[in-house]
């Protein structure tokens, strides 16, 4: 199994520093009014809290209603510009549209989300409405833009622009895991989304038979698949690198826009991250006034393996976008779901999972993902410690039934017939987890007579790579997905998709072990969204954007906190709960 692995790490309106208490006044007046957030009131101790009351409605709905009409009619725009006045009826035939179709069917497309829909435990909320007729506008710019452009590779190589079209091409290292790669490609897509990009996945970083091809008519694999351009290392020539760029930026801001500096802040091609331990992008990306200059680029590269989905939300000029297509921020499960789909072979794979073994008539589901960070050494020094206290925290939540010792009196024989199953699904390179839970399940009786099953596909005991591998891994994730409940260790991108995918608030095993014993065994996460893990910055980096330079992300937008102590030092949104039936 391959688990997600952890790598170390125009022209534009300038705002007086002094309007920064302004801004921030008028951010919270934003987040109140215009994504219907108001003082929460709790009541009863623990637990999400909801708004006391909603106030002008109206004006809210009206609000989102006029940011999803500009987005689709941005599309639109950028889709018309790429055409060039060519009418897509005399290619996209409805003949081209079967074929495609044939050659690139995606079954999961259909099926994965009643998969969602049928779990008890886990209140299933649909998408905006208008979410997918923005998916319809950004596949039909997508489709647009590779017919006109043909090969993109050899489009980029001759800096070619006769096409009016601008993409983000995603990139990660051939060492990352699966989970890694997918959250990568997650955050450049709402990059992609929010700009008009048409998103392209470089090389072979997403093996075929993988995922599904998510843009009708239209392919994001392949870029450079002979590795002339990328991955993007110092010295490239085929790209600004984005350190110089933002430079020139300051030279723009400093003299104002001339014919000396207006070709240094249009450069065809700008990379962000120089591959190695550099594997994010720079704080300045998610700045206004860059955003307002990334504009004037055809092609943007982002280099990277971790997921920054939550730090374009604290780009302001994204936020109306982001929120009225997203009120409940879902957009990790959401944008996985329908863009980030599995292939055929992967979704076979899971049905067969569910049928072997039975899964889909457990009573309960809980999923369980361990990743010993430091492989067999830390296994062997923690394994013991770790299933103790996955065992505590199921039996403690009520997730796990409670065990009978020898001298306790068991269930009158026949009493539990009608007893509930608890399905256990493990995902890890180890076997611990599940040696333990099987031995102590079938030593002992259950409190209530309540039987557990315990199910482990793979135990390669180091991460792994190659299509087949992936296929496993991704399938995993899929099932884990599936669960009622997750347990997560910290610092996995692997488990953080799958509570993506499966919309999972999760619990995070105490994993380290320098605490108290009286500690509790685990924490309830406080969010569905996967956390961003070490930015480089926790503050605004913007120095044209005064009012909120240098303040504190989440004192702006205060639904992007830090993430919890027991999992990764980041940040990540917090999701709201389902409304409730």
């Amino acid at each position: 199994m391959a688990m997600g692995s952890f790598l170390k790490n125009g022209k534009c309106r300038y705002i007086p520093r002094a309007t920064g208490f302004l801004f921030i006044l008028f951010v919270a007046l934003y987040y109140v009014v215009f994504t219907g957030q108001v003082k929460m009131m709790y009541r009863g101790g623990g637990g999400f809290g909801r708004p006391a009351e909603n106030q002008n409605l109206t004006g809210l709905a009206e609000g989102r209603e006029r940011a999803i009409q500009g987005l689709i009619r941005a599309l639109q725009e950028a889709t018309m510009e790429a055409a060039g006045g060519e009418d897509e009826s005399t290619w996209w035939t409805p003949e081209a549209r079967e074929r495609w179709n044939q050659e690139n069917s995606c079954v999961s497309r259909m099926e994965m989300r009643e998969k969602y829909k049928r779990r008890a435990s886990v209140p299933y909320e649909e998408p905006n409405a208008k979410w997918g007729e923005v998916l319809v506008e950004y596949t039909k710019l997508h489709r647009t833009c590779m017919h006109r452009v043909g090969d993109a590779t050899a489009y980029f190589l001759n800096k070619n622009s006769s096409v009016n079209c601008k993409f983000v091409v995603v990139d990660t290292e051939e060492a990352a895991g699966l989970g890694n790669r997918l959250v990568m490609i997650q955050s450049a897509f709402t990059y992609a989304l929010l700009t008009q990009r048409v998103l392209l996945i470089a090389r072979g970083i997403l093996l075929p038979d993988i995922l599904c091809e998510p843009f009708e008519g239209s392919s994001w694999r392949g870029f450079d698949s002979g590795y002339l351009v990328t991955p993007f290392r110092v010295g490239n020539e085929f790209f600004t690198k984005s350190a110089l760029f933002y430079k020139r930026i300051d030279v723009s801001q400093r003299v104002g826009d001339s014919a000396e500096t207006s070709p240094l802040v249009h450069p065809y091609s700008v990379a962000n991250g120089e591959g190695y331990y550099i594997e994010q992008v720079d704080s300045r990306f998610y700045c206004d006034t860059e955003q307002e200059y990334y504009k004037n680029v055809p092609w943007v590269y982002i280099m990277g393996c971790l997921y920054f989905t939550p730090k374009l939300y604290a780009v302001p000029s994204f936020r109306p976008i982001l929120d009225a297509l997203f009120p409940d921020r879902t957009i990790l499960t959401n944008t996985l779901r329908d863009v980030l789909t599995p292939s055929n072979t992967v979704w076979d794979r899971v049905k067969r999972i569910e049928e072997e073994h039975n899964l889909q008539n457990a009573d309960r589901r809980l999923g369980i993902q361990v990743r010993y960070r430091y492989k067999a050494e830390q296994f062997e020094r923690m394994h013991v410690l770790v299933e103790d206290r996955i065992l505590q925290c199921g039996v403690a939540n009520h997730l796990l039934p409670q065990i009978l010792g020898p001298e306790q009196p068991t269930l009158a024989p026949g009493s539990n017939q009608m007893a509930k199953t608890t399905s256990v699904f493990v995902a890890s390179l180890f076997e611990g987890v599940k040696n333990n839970l099987t031995a102590t399940f079938g030593r002992y009786p259950t409190a209530n007579g309540e039987r557990v099953e315990v199910v482990q596909l793979s135990n390669e005991g180091e991460q792994k790579y190659g299509v087949e591998i992936f296929q496993e891994a991704l399938a995993e994730i899929i099932t884990l997905s599936f669960s009622d409940y997750l347990f997560v260790t910290p610092q996995s991108t692997f488990s953080g998709c799958a509570q993506g995918y499966g919309g999972l608030v999760p619990w995070f095993i105490e994993f380290r072990e320098d605490i108290p014993k009286s500690s509790p065994p685990c924490t309830r996460g406080q969010t569905i969204d996967v956390c961003f893990q070490v930015p480089l910055d926790y503050t605004f980096r913007c120095p044209y954007d005064a009012a909120v330079n240098n303040y504190d992300i989440s004192r702006v937008f205060p639904d992007i906190q830090r993430c919890l102590e027991g999992d990764t030092p980041g940040l990540q949104l917090i999701t709201l709960p389902p409304s409730p039936s």
